[in-house]
């Protein structure tokens, strides 16, 4: 059962807003991958070689870009999980150890899945 006394429906609509950016985010940073592609595509056609520092820069950006990436679909599994325990009826219980995650652990951060405790065991401090 959820976590009595939190405003579950508050926090679904966070957490539905959270997602509705991140996907946005995530649709505008492949479309501008899409485009640098493009651009990268119209410079080779050119007579001038790529200055070794050019490739590194673009190998960063890639790169760069690959990580957002990542991020984003990492805080999006997040998210969703957050959603199914409203759904379950867990919002705001531990994954881990089933107790209470506190309630200014949820306002920050509200996919929260663990209580603090059990977030430092799991990233090992």
């Amino acid at each position: 059962m959820a976590q009595k006394g939190l405003d579950v429906e508050k926090f679904k609509a966070l957490l539905e807003e959270e997602r509705a950016r991140l996907i946005e985010n995530a649709r505008r940073l492949r479309r501008h991958a899409s485009d640098s592609d493009q651009a990268d595509e119209a410079s080779e056609l050119s007579d001038y070689d790529d200055h070794p520092a050019d490739a590194a820069t673009d190998t960063f950006e890639r790169e760069k870009e690959m990580a957002i990436n990542a991020n984003l679909d990492y805080l999006l599994q997040k998210v969703d999980r957050a959603l199914e325990k409203i759904e379950a009826g867990t919002y705001g219980l531990c994954d881990r150890c089933g107790g209470k995650i506190g309630r200014e652990r949820l306002e920050a951060l509200p996919h929260a899945v663990f209580c603090i405790e059990c977030q430092d065991l799991v990233e090992g401090r």
